[in-house]
C-alpha cells in the first residue's frame, strides 16, 4: 500500500474516532445510544471524582486500534470506546429558582340577592278569546309575574271562566281583543281581630280620716238578706222549629270525599253511553281532565246542570267545538268534540236542555263527547275532578 493510501486510512480513523464510530470489515456500524431516546429517561451524568480529575490522561496514539494489513489487503480494526459524557455544570453556577407561593385570595362578602314578594291585589276572569298575553298587555303586568302568581307555565292551558290573579301594581288600560272581560275585582283580605275586653276600673276604697292621731273607721253597714223569690210558673212557650244551617264551603280544595258530598245529586249525564277514556293520568305526559263518552254521531248532548254559558268556540284545536257552562257554588262543566252547537255565550240554560250534538271535531277519529266537571271554592282557578264521583 502506498504512503498516500495509508495517510488516507489514518485520516479516516481519526475522523471516525472523533465521531465515536468503529469500522469492521470496511462497513460503518453506528454505535447504539448509551441512553434511551426520550430525554426525560436520560441518566444523570456522574460528576468526575477528584482523583480522576487530577490524573492526567495518557496521550492518544493516532495508530491505536489499527492492525497490520492482511495478505489480501483487508483492513481490520478494534471497536473504539465511546467518548466520555460531558461533565455536569459547576455547583456554584446552578441557580435555585424559588416559585413564589400564591397569596390566598381575599374572601369577598356574600351578597344576598334581594327577593321581591308578589302580592295579589286583583282577580280577573278569563272570557272567550282571552289569552294571558292579552291580560299582560291590558294590565301592564309582565307575563312571568302572571305565571308566578298563578302557578302557571308557558305550556299551561287556560279555560273560560278561569280566575287570574293580578298584582297590586296592575293598572287597567281598557278592553282589548285578547282581554275583553270586565274590570277585575279587588282581592278581599279579612283579618280577624280579637274583641277588646272592657276596661276594669279599680275599686275605690273609702278614705281614712286621721284626727288627733286616732284612726276613725266607719261602722260596717248591716247586711240585708233579700227574701227568697217565689218560683213563677210560666205557660208553656211555643217551640219554633230549628232552621237548617246552610253548609259552610271551605276555601281549601276538598278531597274526593268532599267533592262527592258537595256535588252528589246535582248533575245528570250529558249523554249516557260507554266510557271510552277514563279520568286521570293515562301514561307519561298523558292526562285526561275528564271522561270521553262514545256514541253515534249526531246524538243529542244536554246540559248536566242549569247555569250560564260562558264559552262557545274551538280555540283549543285538540278539543274541537267546545261549550263551557258556569253553575252555582263554584262548579263548571265542559263539553268538547261537539258536531253542532245550539247555544250562545251568556245564554241561560236549564238542566237537560240540548246544547249540541255528538261529533268528532278536534283530535279524535270517532264520534264521542269529552265531558269535564271543575270546581273552585274561591276566586282561584277551577280544578278538574273525576265526573263519575258526582254523576248518578
Amino acid at each position: 500500500m502506498c504512503r498516500e493510501t495509508i495517510m488516507r486510512v489514518q485520516f479516516l480513523f481519526s475522523t471516525l474516532l472523533a465521531a465515536g464510530v468503529g469500522l469492521a470489515g470496511c462497513t460503518v456500524a453506528p454505535q447504539a445510544p448509551k441512553y434511551p431516546i426520550y430525554m426525560q429517561d436520560k441518566p444523570v451524568a456522574e460528576a468526575p471524582s477528584p482523583e480522576k480529575a487530577l490524573t492526567p490522561e495518557p496521550p492518544v496514539d493516532e495508530n491505536a486500534g489499527v492492525q497490520g494489513l492482511g495478505t489480501k489487503g483487508q483492513i481490520t480494526t478494534n471497536e473504539l470506546p465511546p467518548p466520555p459524557p460531558p461533565p455536569p455544570p459547576p455547583a456554584d453556577k446552578v441557580l435555585a429558582v424559588k416559585t413564589p407561593e400564591p397569596k390566598p385570595a381575599a374572601a369577598k362578602p356574600a351578597v344576598t340577592p334581594s327577593v321581591k314578594t308578589l302580592t295579589a291585589g286583583y282577580v280577573y276572569t278569563l272570557q272567550a278569546q282571552d289569552t294571558l298575553y292579552g291580560v299582560s298587555r291590558r294590565f301592564g303586568v309582565p307575563i312571568q309575574t302572571l305565571y308566578q302568581l298563578n302557578g302557571l307555565t308557558a305550556s299551561s292551558v287556560t279555560r273560560i271562566g278561569q280566575k287570574v290573579l293580578l298584582p297590586e301594581t296592575a293598572k287597567d288600560k281598557g278592553i282589548e281583543a285578547y282581554a275583553n272581560g270586565p274590570a277585575p275585582e279587588k282581592v278581599k283580605t279579612v283579618v280577624a281581630q280579637a274583641d277588646k275586653a272592657p276596661a276594669v276600673k279599680p275599686v275605690e276604697k273609702p278614705p281614712v280620716k286621721v284626727a288627733d292621731a286616732t284612726v276613725v273607721t266607719p261602722a260596717p253597714k248591716p247586711v240585708v238578706v233579700p227574701p227568697t223569690p217565689k218560683p213563677v210558673v210560666k205557660e208553656a212557650e211555643k217551640v219554633e222549629p230549628i232552621k237548617p244551617t246552610p253548609p259552610v264551603i271551605s276555601k281549601a280544595f276538598p278531597d274526593q270525599t268532599g267533592i262527592a258530598k258537595l256535588g252528589k245529586g246535582r248533575f245528570v249525564w250529558p249523554y249516557k253511553g260507554n266510557v271510552l277514556v277514563r279520568y286521570g293520568q293515562l301514561g307519561p305526559n298523558v292526562r285526561n281532565d275528564g271522561i270521553n263518552i262514545g256514541g253515534p254521531e249526531g246524538a243529542e248532548v244536554v246540559a248536566a246542570d242549569e247555569g250560564t254559558v260562558v264559552y262557545v268556540g274551538d280555540q283549543v284545536k285538540e278539543l274541537g267545538n267546545t261549550v263551557y257552562i258556569k253553575h252555582a257554588n263554584g262548579f263548571y262543566t265542559g263539553y268538547s268534540h261537539l258536531g253542532k252547537v245550539s247555544v250562545k255565550a251568556n245564554q241561560k240554560i236549564e238542566q237537560g236542555q240540548a246544547l249540541g250534538t255528538l261529533g268528532k271535531t278536534g283530535a279524535v277519529d270517532r264520534a264521542q263527547l269529552h265531558f269535564e266537571i271543575r270546581y273552585t271554592p274561591s276566586s282561584e282557578i277551577a280544578k278538574p275532578f273525576d265526573p263519575t264521583l258526582v254523576l248518578p
